[in-house]
């Protein structure tokens, strides 16, 4: 039985959900957690709407791997095929939205949104040909990962140079989104089938993000002493180091790096009378400023919320993934 402030938190985040990425990053927990009851009936009420929602198809998609954790196989593989017939590529990856506003731009957030969806629904080589991807576009030479890039059009016919903002900074969710798509995708394929560059990718990136840890915590800029520190980077991060030193990834030090991530959150960012993590970065339009106003800062906000949850249940309750026997459709099948 999960402790009860997780459920705490994990109330206070499902009333902030608006998008596909907030609804699975609490399922998840939830389903982590052993919230088993609760599960199917937040399960129940997402059924209850469209499952693939324009255009953030790439956002919705990560719906489908709560269906499969919670026996809904047949409502995601629809839903899947209604992903595979809408889903645009750029760069080699899937694009984020279907939207007109965005042609070619690739999104670190869709490292979670897609690759954990498809490696549940037994597609591995498409989980681990994304999550390269991704990396290849989105990564700097050490490891850490920008947010966004334009893989429409040639680097020199970009509008902002490739070490500036918005393509060049090393954003805090943006590692955090990747790592946790990684270790999610792992979590449900044979250890035996992992695909050993992408393994390699993890690595590095997460060593690199252990270099930058500052007193359990991350900021918006990850490699910006002078950033923000921002909560859901650091539980993202976290909850990823937790995950993969489980699945036999990063070492002693990823698991250290992980339980200080959650007291680092719980000692100075988190209200105990509300269950709310505090200081999460409100936004991607602030992620290189140093400031400390506090409009750049989000109190409660989903993301945060959920990982926070599930990093809690990693760490502090002693879950244990192998325990849960999670597989794919493929592998069972």
């Amino acid at each position: 039985m999960a402790s009860s402030i997780i459920t705490r938190i994990l109330e206070q985040g499902w009333q902030r959900v608006n998008t596909g990425g907030k609804h699975s990053g609490l399922l998840n927990a939830m389903y982590l957690a052993g919230l088993n009851d609760w599960f199917q009936k937040k399960v129940q009420e997402v059924l209850e709407g469209p499952i693939i929602t324009h255009p953030n198809i790439a956002d919705s998609s990560s719906r489908m791997r709560p269906l499969v954790l919670a026996g809904k196989v047949a409502e995601a593989r629809q839903a899947n095929e209604v992903f595979h017939r809408e889903r645009v590529a750029s760069g080699g990856v899937t694009q984020h939205t279907t939207a007109r506003s965005t042609p070619g731009w690739v999104f670190a957030d869709t490292a979670y949104m897609v690759p954990p969806s498809q490696a549940i629904l037994g597609n591995h080589d498409f989980a681990f040909s994304d999550l390269k991807g991704f990396h290849k576009i989105l990564a700097q030479e050490d490891g850490l990962l920008r947010h966004v890039f334009n893989a429409s059009v040639p680097e020199s016919e970009s509008y902002v140079g490739i070490d500036l903002w918005i393509d060049g900074t090393a954003w805090g969710r943006a590692s955090g989104w990747w790592m946790a798509g990684v270790v999610d995708c792992l979590e449900v394929i044979p250890e035996t089938s992992w695909d050993r560059e992408l393994v390699a990718m993890y690595e590095k990136t997460a060593a690199r993000l252990i270099e930058c840890q500052d007193r359990g915590l991350w900021r918006a800029t990850i490699d910006d002493p002078y950033s923000l520190i921002d909560t859901s980077a650091t539980v993202m991060i976290g909850y990823a180091l937790a995950k993969g030193y489980q699945l036999g990834l990063g070492g002693d030090r990823a698991n250290q790096a992980s339980f200080a991530a959650l007291e680092g959150v719980m000692r100075d960012h988190f209200d105990w009378q509300t269950a709310i993590l505090r200081h999460q970065q409100f936004g991607p339009m602030i992620v290189n400023i140093p400031s400390p106003n506090p409009r750049y800062l989000d109190d409660g906000n989903a993301y945060g919320q959920g990982f926070l949850a599930a990093l809690f249940a990693l760490t502090a309750d002693g879950v244990q993934v192998r325990s849960l026997g999670v597989q794919s459709l493929k592998s069972v099948a």
